[in-house]
C-alpha cells in the first residue's frame, strides 16, 4: 500500500514539474484561449498519430468463458491482453442493463472485501472469494482504448442435479388401457444442465434398448409389454445421479395359454388340465363343460392355483364320461376370453398282468386331451394357442413305465432266488462244519 502511494506521489511531482516548466497553469475548470491564435500556424500530420495508435492496437488472448464455481469457493475469472502498451484494464458488472465498475487497474472500487484483482503489464484476474449466489451474471473485462474493446464473461454457480417426472401422480403410478399413448417427460434443474435419460428397472425398454438419452419419451399404442417402472436421470457431473421413477400399468384383457399333462401313480393316472391366464386387473377363471347338459363330475375332479394365474382342473382316474371338451373361461373389465381342451380316448393302460402287454390291453377307463381351441369376447383377442396332441408321447411313456414295472419285479424276483441260493450255502457250510467239529472230538 505504501509503495502505491509513493508512485502515485512521484507522479503527482512529475505532472506539477511539466506544469511549472511548459508555463502551463492548473486546470479550474475553465480554458482560455489566445486572441492571436492563427489555425494556419498549426500543423497536424495524422499519419504520424494514425500509426502511433496502431502502435498499441489490443488484442485479447482470453475467450469468453462461463465460469462455474462451487458455493463458499472463489472465483477468479482471467483477462490477458497482448499488445497493452500504456492503457489498463478495468471490470465492470452488466445487471439489469446497466453496468457498475468494480475495478480499475488495481483499484477495486467496490467495498466489498471479497473483490481484488491481480494485475500484470498484460492481464488482470478479477476474484471473488466466499462465491454467493447473488455474485452470479455478466463480467465484462474492458481496455481502455479508443473506442474501448472488451470481452464477456458469465459467472455461474455449481449445483447437483435434480429431476422430476412431470404430471406424476402421487401414488407414483400411471394406469393406462391398452392401445392408448404413453407419453413421459422429465425436467432437469443444475448447473450445469444435467443429461437427462429413461430406463425401465429389471428389463429393457419395450424397444430392446437398456436407455435412451432423451427428456421425454412417447409410444403411440401401447400394450401389456410397456408395463414397468420407467426412471428418469440426470446427470451433470457434480458427484451424484439424480433419480426419480414412476410405475407404468396397463390395463388389459386375459390373455390365455393352455396345456394339459398326466401325473402317474402307483395304481392310477390323473389328468391335469391347465389354464395360464395373464390379465390386469387380475381376471376371475371358470371351468365348465362346452355342452350344456354336460357338468363336470366333482367327485372326482379337483380345481386349484399353482403360482400366479396358473389354474388347474384335475381329473383323478378319467373315465369315459369324462371325455369331452372342457372351457377355461377368465374374465376382467377389460373383456372376457375362453380357451376349450378337448379330451378323447387315444391310449390303453396296462392291467399290471405280467407277460400281458400293455399295448395289446384295451381298458375304458384312460382317455386323453388331445386337441385345444379358443375363443374370445374381448375386442381385442389375445389368447395364446397350443396345436396338437401328445397322446403318442403319453402312450410311450406308459409303455416304458410299465416295462420298468416289469423289469423291476424281474429284479427283485431274482434277488429273492438269489437270496435263496446263499441261504442253502451258508446252511451246507454250517453242517458241514459242524459234522467235522464232532470227527475231530472223537
Amino acid at each position: 500500500m505504501k509503495t502505491v502511494r509513493v508512485k502515485q506521489m512521484k507522479q503527482l511531482l512529475m505532472m506539477l514539474v511539466l506544469m511549472i516548466l511548459t508555463g502551463c497553469k492548473p486546470s479550474t475548470g475553465f480554458y482560455t484561449y489566445d486572441d492571436n491564435y492563427s489555425e494556419e500556424n498549426y500543423e497536424y500530420n495524422e499519419e504520424v498519430e494514425v500509426e502511433e495508435e496502431a502502435n498499441f492496437l489490443p488484442v485479447f488472448e482470453s475467450s469468453p468463458t462461463v465460469y462455474r464455481v462451487r458455493r463458499g469457493n472463489t472465483a477468479r475469472l482471467e483477462c490477458a491482453v497482448d499488445n497493452l502498451g500504456p492503457m489498463i484494464l478495468s471490470w465492470r458488472r452488466l445487471i439489469n442493463n446497466s453496468s457498475a465498475y468494480i475495478a480499475t487497474g488495481s483499484i477495486v472500487m467496490v467495498r466489498d472485501k471479497r473483490f481484488s484483482v491481480l494485475t500484470s503489464t498484460t492481464s488482470s484476474m478479477l476474484l471473488i472469494t466466499l462465491m454467493t449466489p447473488k455474485d452470479t451474471g455478466e463480467y465484462v473485462c474492458e481496455v481502455s482504448s479508443t473506442p474501448p474493446v472488451h470481452i464477456k464473461h458469465w459467472l455461474k454457480m455449481k449445483a447437483p442435479p435434480s429431476v422430476a417426472i412431470l404430471g406424476k401422480p402421487s401414488s407414483g403410478q400411471f394406469t393406462i388401457q391398452s392401445g392408448e399413448e404413453l407419453g413421459l417427460v422429465c425436467r432437469g434443474e443444475g448447473e450445469p444442465a444435467p443429461v437427462l435419460a429413461w430406463r425401465r428397472e429389471g428389463q429393457p425398454l419395450p424397444d430392446g434398448e437398456s436407455s435412451v438419452a432423451a427428456d421425454q419419451i412417447i409410444y403411440s399404442s401401447v400394450g401389456r409389454g410397456h408395463a414397468g417402472t420407467y426412471t428418469c436421470t440426470g446427470d451433470n457431473g457434480a458427484g451424484r445421479v439424480a433419480t426419480d421413477s414412476v410405475q407404468v400399468t396397463v390395463k388389459y384383457a386375459p390373455v390365455i395359454s393352455v396345456d394339459h399333462s398326466y401325473i402317474h401313480h402307483h395304481n392310477n393316472i390323473s389328468l391335469e388340465l391347465v389354464c395360464s391366464v395373464e390379465a390386469f386387473p387380475l381376471a376371475s377363471v371358470q371351468w365348465s363343460r362346452t355342452m350344456e347338459q354336460e357338468k363336470i363330475n366333482m367327485d372326482r375332479a379337483r380345481v386349484g392355483l399353482r403360482g400366479q394365474g396358473k389354474h388347474v382342473l384335475i381329473l383323478d382316474n378319467p373315465m369315459k364320461s369324462d371325455l369331452g371338451s372342457y372351457q377355461c373361461t377368465a374374465n376382467n373389465t377389460e373383456g372376457r376370453v375362453g380357451a376349450t381342451i378337448s379330451v378323447s380316448e387315444s391310449v390303453q393302460v396296462p392291467t399290471g398282468r405280467e407277460g400281458v402287454d400293455e399295448e395289446a390291453t384295451t381298458t375304458e377307463d384312460t382317455i386323453l386331451a388331445a386337441g385345444k381351441t379358443v375363443d374370445t369376447a374381448s375386442d381385442t383377442p389375445a389368447v395364446k394357442h397350443i396345436d396338437g396332441g401328445d397322446h403318442k408321447l403319453l402312450k410311450h411313456i406308459l409303455h416304458k413305465m410299465n416295462k420298468f414295472e416289469r423289469v423291476n419285479s424281474d429284479m427283485v424276483k431274482a434277488m429273492k432266488e438269489s437270496n435263496r441260493y446263499l441261504y442253502q450255502i451258508l446252511r451246507n457250510q454250517k453242517m458241514l462244519l459242524e459234522r467235522n467239529s464232532r470227527q475231530i472230538l472223537l
